[in-house]
């Protein structure tokens, strides 16, 4: 057998294996040790607060079978190792990647600008730098994404996989439709690449952001602050100033609420900033007993894995042609709220 073919083989085996392998992965937020420590987590938001009333165990709390082994639920672990099968067979080109992007920015700006004035900088300022920008503006581009899956009519029917969750587990993060991750990671893939191709122009040279255990330094701390109880039944709440600044899993969780006063807020990811400039903030507040998913004249498909797959692009198609013929593609999404 040939090296291209085995390579091919071997590519192709990773991929299947993703959602096993992303369990090992420290870069990935569902790796074990991150899903550990948020499992510590809900362990203490059940000390401090459930056991007190007696109402509930520690096991029942965190995990309750009307929410693992919910229907919906059951579709997501369904829907996750579809998409893990499609992707091995169908292997889609790669978006261009942010390292491409820096070297193209990097350049781009010794063409236009000359060499840049933050050549002199320290080290660790450089890396601070670094670190600080590509976090903010990696945060910033998942939330003007966000956004637009809500408020572009042909990206909602796509993204309405995602809210049509009926009960969160960290499992839902990959409750999205192909092509709703392949456009959030080029987003998110062009902002990072941007941002560190003004770092390595600014700086004249390769510069690096914090790292620990090979892991970016701010990203480590958002998962370990709770990002995997965004998807939960677990209510973690940060109280209303820091929630001002950074966004809690509470405040995730009344993102995918039914609740009318409770749509097109918190887009944010990690920041809250964004979400307060744009109006769209919510803060938490005393605990709430939330309604999750999408009423049944929003749904767009079925309750089989393949159907999310096939009807949302289906019906995003319609949607997109329909607004091309009236020439409302993006005027219409004004009117869209979700």
């Amino acid at each position: 057998m040939s090296e291209p073919l085995l390579a091919a083989l071997e590519t192709r085996g990773r991929v299947l294996l993703g959602p096993v392998l992303e369990l090992l992965d420290p870069t990935q937020r569902l790796a074990w040790p991150y899903l550990l420590w948020a499992g510590g987590m809900a362990v203490g938001v059940w000390w401090v607060r459930v056991r007190p009333a007696g109402r509930t165990s520690l096991l029942g709390f965190l995990f309750p079978a009307k929410v693992w082994l919910h229907r919906s639920a059951l579709l997501d672990y369904r829907f996750l190792l579809l998409r893990a099968l499609l992707a091995a067979i169908l292997l889609p080109p790669a978006l261009i990647s942010a390292q491409t992007i820096a070297v193209r920015t990097a350049l781009g700006l010794v063409r236009w600008l000359g060499p840049g004035p933050g050549g002199r900088w320290a080290p660790e300022w450089r890396m601070a730098a670094m670190t600080v920008l590509v976090f903010v503006l990696g945060d910033l581009a998942r939330f003007l994404m966000h956004r637009m899956l809500h408020r572009v009519p042909f990206l909602w029917e796509l993204h309405k996989v995602h809210h049509s969750a009926e009960v969160l587990t960290p499992f839902t993060l990959h409750r999205t439709h192909p092509i709703e991750a392949a456009l959030m990671r080029g987003a998110t893939a062009a902002a990072l690449g941007g941002a560190a191709g003004v770092c390595a122009w600014f700086f004249q040279g390769q510069v690096s952001a914090w790292e620990i255990l090979g892991v970016d330094a701010l990203s480590m701390v958002w998962t370990l602050l709770g990002s995997n109880l965004r998807h939960s039944q677990v209510w973690l709440s940060f109280g209303p100033v820091l929630e001002r600044v950074w966004l809690s899993p509470a405040q995730h969780q009344i993102h995918h609420s039914v609740d009318p006063q409770h749509h097109d807020k918190n887009f944010g990811e990690a920041l809250a900033i964004w979400d307060a400039l744009a109006g769209t903030l919510v803060l938490s507040g005393e605990r709430q007993q939330l309604t999750f998913g999408l009423a049944p004249e929003e749904r767009n498909h079925g309750d089989t894995a393949l159907s999310l797959v096939v009807a949302p692009w289906l019906a995003s198609v319609r949607r997109l042609l329909s607004g091309v013929s009236r020439g409302k593609v993006l005027v219409e999404s004004l009117g869209v709220k979700r």
